[in-house]
């Protein structure tokens, strides 16, 4: 009975990997993503339509980077999977990068008291369609009651452009409770090589995803229209 549950199980994902070629999953180009979530200025007031509400967080399926090392996948996702795929490892992606000084020349302009970062974070990833899109777990170091301030998902995808979604739940340092924690969500039309920021009064958020070459590429052309999807041979091989 084991023997055919354990079959059952392996065809089930083999024909999913098969879906996976057949759909948007085929079109993805690779980018370096830097991402840094901040702080807002403590004199800023909440505003009541905001709320203060939990965030359901589908922790099944996520990512987590990590500097040097082969990504902490959640066991029971699907897209979350698709970062175990041979050509992803052997490129460095989902692996936490040195942040670039070019990167760092950015975040200076933040004021360090008032606008302490909560997140930081640079790495490299193929982006698949919405249906595909890679949960990336998101989570600070900094901590109030007991409780990390800042948890949640990031998500980038590619439809006709590029989009990005932050879901996050943060905990302000005026919290008496972990119930005083406040969901947010935003998503942005995205544009390469350009610095956007994602703005709430209780945090900021600064988004910059450049193109990289693609580990198969032998086309030049591959890097000529960065913000629209293209097929690739790597997802031909999923």
């Amino acid at each position: 009975m084991m023997f055919k549950h354990t079959f059952t199980l392996i065809s089930i994902f083999a024909f999913t990997l098969t879906s996976w070629a057949d759909e948007d999953v085929k079109k993805t180009r690779w980018y370096q993503v830097n991402l840094s979530i901040f702080k807002q200025k403590k004199d800023i007031s909440l505003d009541e339509s905001y709320g203060f509400k939990p965030l359901t967080l589908d922790m099944g399926d996520i990512i987590q980077l990590r500097p040097g090392k082969t990504p902490a996948i959640a066991q029971n996702g699907l897209n979350a999977g698709l970062a175990l795929h041979h050509e992803n490892l052997d490129e460095g992606s989902f692996t936490l990068q040195t942040i670039s000084d070019e990167w760092t020349e950015i975040l200076n302009k933040l004021d360090p008291v008032n606008q302490p970062i909560l997140y930081n974070a640079q790495w490299v990833q193929p982006i698949y369609g919405q249906s595909h899109a890679i949960p990336i777990y998101i989570e600070s170091s900094s901590e109030h009651l007991e409780t990390p301030q800042l948890r949640g998902m990031f998500y980038l995808h590619v439809s006709r452009y590029l989009h990005a979604k932050l879901d996050v739940q943060y905990l302000p340092d005026q919290a008496q409770t972990v119930e005083g924690a406040y969901a947010i969500t935003q998503t942005r039309r995205m544009r390469s090589k350009e610095l956007h920021y994602l703005d709430h009064p209780g945090i900021g958020a600064l988004i910059e995803i450049t193109p990289v070459e693609h580990p198969l590429s032998t086309d030049e052309e591959d890097m000529n229209s960065p913000d629209t999807a293209q097929s690739s041979a790597l997802n031909d091989r999923i």
